[in-house]
C-alpha cells in the first residue's frame, strides 16, 4: 500500500513538474525583460540611469508607477495632467534637470492628479506645479477612460503570464515588421538611443515612459504604427461627429471644478506654486470648434479658471489654439497632440512670463537657441535628454 501511494506520488510530482518549470522559466524572463518587473525595481532603475525607457504590453500601472517615482524623485518641479503634457521634457530645465519630473499618464483626469497629489510623501511635496488642463474634464458629457484597480507586484505576475500565454496559444503576433524578436532579451531602445528598454512595449516599439517621467511617442516615432496625417483626419472625423474629447458642451461642469479648487487648496495649504494652462489644440481644430457653437463650455471654463486661478493667486495660460505659441496643424500628432517642440515653445512662453519662478530651472536664451535651431519638431531631447542637435 505505502509503495503505491509512493508511486503516486512520484508520478504527479514527474506530470507536474514540466509545466511548473516551464511556468518559471516564462516568469523569470518576463521579469527580466520588464514586462512584470516589480514598479519599485523599474522605478530604482529609472532614478539611476536617464536612457531608461519603460513600458509594458499587459495591465495599466500607471498611477501606482508614478506615484512610486514621484516619491522617490522627490522633484522641485512636478507636471500633471494628461497625455498632452508628456512631452515637457527634463531637457527643459536645462539649469537643473533633475529639479524636473513628470508624473503625468495617459487619459488621465482630476480624479488620477487628486490620487497622485494626496498619496506624496510630505518630503516629496514639489515647490512647483505645472498642471495641464484638459476642457473635456469639465463636459459632463464626456465619459473618460476606466482604470483598472490597483494591483500588487504578485498579482501583476500573474496577470502578465496568464495574458501573454492566451497570446501565444491564439498565435498573437508580438513582434512587427523590422524587429527581431531576439530583442526582447536584449531589452535595447529601438530608437537608436543606445538606452535600456523595459517592458514589451518599450523594447518592441520605443514607446513608453523615459526616466524623466515624459513619453516617447514610439508608435508614430519608431515602430510607426500610427501616421501623423491620418491621427489628424482622425480627430477631424470625431470633431465633425461629436465624439470623445470633442463632445459638444454649453456649461462646464460644477462637480469638476470642485475638484480644481481642492487641488489649488491643497497647494496653497503646502506652499506649492501652480503654473496652470490649457494645452494647445491644432488651429484648424480650435477654429472650428470656436466657429461651431458646440463647445461653448470651454469660453466659460476658461473665464472661470482665471478667476480661481487668481484668487489663489497662481498664474494661468491659454494656449488653446496652436497658434499661440505659432506651431501649425503639420507639428501635431493628431488634434490635440502637439510636438516636443511645440510644447518647448509653450513653456519657453511660460519661462519668460515667470523669470523668478522658472528662471532658477531653465536657461531662456539657450533654450530659444535649441528652439530656433531644431531641425525635428517631434524630436528635440534624446532619451537622456541631451540635445539631439546643435544650435547652429
Amino acid at each position: 500500500m505505502d509503495n503505491r501511494r509512493s508511486g503516486f506520488w512520484w508520478k504527479l510530482i514527474a506530470y507536474v513538474m514540466p509545466f511548473l518549470l516551464g511556468f518559471l522559466v516564462l516568469t523569470g524572463a518576463l521579469v527580466y525583460i520588464g514586462e512584470s518587473m516589480p514598479l519599485q525595481w523599474v522605478v530604482s532603475l529609472q532614478k539611476q540611469h536617464d536612457d531608461v525607457l519603460y513600458r509594458p504590453m499587459y495591465g495599466n500601472r500607471d498611477l501606482q508607477f508614478k506615484i512610486m517615482s514621484a516619491n522617490a524623485r522627490r522633484a522641485e518641479v512636478l507636471a500633471v495632467g494628461s497625455s498632452r503634457i508628456l512631452q515637457f521634457r527634463a531637457g527643459f530645465f536645462n539649469r537643473n534637470p533633475d529639479a524636473f519630473y513628470n508624473a503625468a499618464a495617459p487619459a488621465w483626469r482630476l480624479e488620477q492628479i487628486t490620487d497622485l497629489l494626496f498619496s506624496l510623501d510630505s518630503q516629496a511635496l514639489p515647490r512647483v506645479l505645472i498642471l495641464s488642463i484638459d476642457p473635456p474634464w469639465f463636459n459632463e458629457s464626456y465619459i473618460g477612460d476606466e482604470f483598472p484597480d490597483p494591483l500588487s507586484d504578485l498579482e501583476n505576475l500573474f496577470l502578465a503570464d496568464r495574458s501573454i500565454l492566451q497570446d501565444i496559444v491564439t498565435r498573437k503576433d508580438l513582434s512587427r515588421p523590422g524587429f527581431d524578436p531576439w530583442g526582447y532579451l536584449r531589452r535595447t531602445e529601438p530608437g537608436g538611443s543606445g538606452g535600456t528598454a523595459l517592458g514589451m512595449r518599450a523594447i518592441r516599439d520605443g514607446h513608453g515612459f523615459r526616466s524623466d517621467g515624459s513619453e516617447q511617442y514610439g508608435d508614430f516615432l519608431v515602430a510607426r504604427w500610427l501616421w501623423q496625417p491620418q491621427m489628424r483626419d482622425n480627430h477631424l472625423g470625431m470633431l465633425i461627429r461629436g465624439e470623445d474629447m470633442y463632445v459638444s458642451g454649453r456649461t462646464p461642469s460644477q462637480f469638476a471644478l470642485s475638484q480644481l479648487e481642492s487641488i489649488l487648496e491643497f497647494a496653497s495649504l503646502n506652499e506649492i506654486t501652480v503654473i496652470g494652462f490649457l494645452p494647445s489644440y491644432a488651429p484648424s481644430i480650435w477654429r472650428r470648434m470656436m466657429q461651431d457653437g458646440e463647445h461653448t463650455y470651454i469660453t466659460a471654463l476658461t473665464a472661470d479658471l482665471r478667476i480661481r486661478f487668481e484668487a489663489y493667486r497662481f498664474p494661468f495660460f491659454d494656449f488653446s489654439d496652436g497658434q499661440s505659441t505659432a506651431t501649425p496643424d503639420e507639428e501635431f500628432f493628431d488634434g490635440w497632440h502637439a510636438s516636443e517642440l511645440s510644447n518647448l515653445r509653450l513653456y519657453i512662453a511660460m519661462l519668460q512670463a515667470l523669470p523668478d519662478v522658472l528662471g532658477t530651472y531653465s536657461d531662456l536664451d539657450a533654450l530659444m537657441a535649441i528652439a530656433g535651431s531644431a531641425p525635428d519638431t517631434w524630436a528635440v531631447f534624446g532619451l537622456s535628454n541631451r540635445i539631439i542637435h546643435a544650435p547652429g
